[in-house]
């Protein structure tokens, strides 16, 4: 693998220069074998729909981790667009509602990976929320209503490559549900982040900013493009809150997502 160019780092992968229009997703030793077929399988299915996301061209292993090989795309996020581009926001953040609202006009009825089943799954294992809340949120989510879309589940700007087009990566999180649910989560990226803790105070001020500005101009053109009312989405942000508690981020945002769950706990009869 020496001779591999990186190109790309995170948490669960890295990403590597692999031939010719081609890179390779190396996954972390260990990691779990069941999540990288889920993304080639929902991968799979977006671009066999005609959405615009790197082609999968199947599973591999190198140097005794798994992989996936995918048509490689040259481009920036649509993060760094904005953060580059403040001006230029209403029109990125009514992207981001346009190419959601494409994604949730697809069935996927076929996906195993169903969207109630995870929620509940990861509010059952979420850290800092008592048996008694986790019951109530399960209870709660297993009423709202079901849906066979397409749904990312982890929908943000830095999930949408720009080159002289637009591509959605990154699906390994993509399930069948509803697409409020999936909206939900996507407000709550918007609404709920942190920075570290030595990033300067008017940074951090600028970003919020930024945030607020994009949530709002991509809720309004969802609602746009897709006639719903806003109601059905807002439903979904108590459970999608509590599943997020399962991830690997900050405890101020821990701490952000326990103020709205238990502000939304004390309203359900």
């Amino acid at each position: 693998m020496t001779d591999l160019k990186r190109i790309g780092q995170g948490r669960t992968a890295d990403i590597f220069e692999y031939s010719q229009g081609r890179i390779i997703k190396l996954y972390k030793k260990d990691f779990p074998a069941e999540a990288i077929n889920q993304e080639l399988v929902v991968s799979g299915l977006a671009s066999s729909l005609g959405i615009r996301t790197p082609e999968p061209f199947g599973h591999t292993q190198l140097d005794g981790r798994d992989g996936l090989i995918f048509q490689r795309i040259s481009g920036v996020s649509l993060l760094s667009l904005i953060i580059k581009k403040p001006w230029a926001i209403s029109n990125y953040s009514k992207l981001l509602a346009s190419l959601h609202a494409e994604i949730h006009a697809y069935e996927a009825a076929e996906l195993n990976r169903t969207q109630k089943k995870v929620l509940c799954d990861y509010i059952q294992q979420a850290p800092l929320l008592t048996e008694q809340e986790k019951e109530k949120i399960i209870r709660y989510t297993e009423e709202l209503p079901d849906g066979n879309k397409l749904c990312h589940g982890d929908f943000h700007p830095d999930n949408v490559l720009c080159d002289e087009g637009y591509w959605i990566v990154d699906w390994m999180t993509g399930i069948s549900g509803n697409p409020a649910g999936d909206t939900a989560r996507t407000v709550i990226l918007l609404s709920v982040g942190s920075m570290p803790d030595d990033t300067p105070a008017p940074l951090k001020l600028f970003v919020q900013f930024l945030r607020n500005k994009v949530k709002a101009a991509y809720i309004k053109e969802y609602l746009r493009l897709t006639g719903h009312e806003y109601s059905t989405i807002d439903e979904w942000i108590l459970p999608a809150a509590a599943a997020r508690l399962v991830e690997w981020i900050p405890q101020n945002e821990k701490d952000a997502l326990l103020s709205i769950i238990r502000a939304r706990l004390k309203t359900l009869v």
